[in-house]
């Protein structure tokens, strides 16, 4: 079986079918080999890859200690972007309003994650929420001037936890939440 884990800030459920619907609305314009389903929609904080339960008791302990003094913070999600080549994304996403809170909470993941063992991705933080993947050749070059008519801004959201994850891709919805920590000490 194919697992691994990581980190995510999950979103209400109002957000989600609000995003669901401005992409059930792109699909005949805009080819991607798969779409994500609503439910796995999150914001990655740390991708931590397989592990064992202990490293993950870890994490997840010292992450709900880091976080206990933290507020809980809104997020508002705006316009759709892409990854990769142009002309041929690889993944369509929708970005989030600039949050030093966001970051604030995602280093303190990174450094608990790191603490724990596991070792994370290098690259710059680009928060986000993939919503397809893979652009269909295909169907010729991807309309970017089509993406940018289609920008928008959902209401704001209250971000109260982040959540362990566990990944089955064999299954829909393919994520699962393993463990809940709270913000605030809620």
């Amino acid at each position: 079986m194919n697992r691994h884990f990581f980190i995510a800030v999950p979103l209400p459920s109002d957000i989600k079918a609000a995003l669901k619907v401005r992409c059930e609305k792109m699909k005949t314009d805009f080819h991607f080999k798969r779409w994500v389903h609503q439910e796995d929609y999150h914001i990655t904080l740390a991708f931590l890859g397989h592990a064992d339960e202990d490293q993950l008791q870890a994490v997840v302990d010292e992450t709900r200690k880091n976080l206990l003094n933290v507020p809980s913070f809104e997020l508002i999600i705006q316009e759709f972007k892409t990854f990769g080549r142009k002309e041929y994304p690889r993944i369509l996403w929708a970005d989030l309003l600039e949050s030093q809170q966001l970051n604030f909470v995602r280093e303190i993941v990174d450094r608990d994650c790191l603490k724990a063992g596991f070792e994370l991705d290098k690259k710059p933080f680009t928060p986000h929420i993939t919503v397809a993947r893979k652009w269909d050749e295909a169907c010729g070059k991807f309309p970017f001037e089509a993406l940018i008519e289609r920008n928008f801004q959902l209401p704001k959201f209250l971000v109260e936890e982040v959540i362990l994850y566990e990944s089955k891709l064999e299954e829909t919805p393919k994520y699962h939440k393993k463990a809940v920590i709270r913000l605030d000490g809620q």
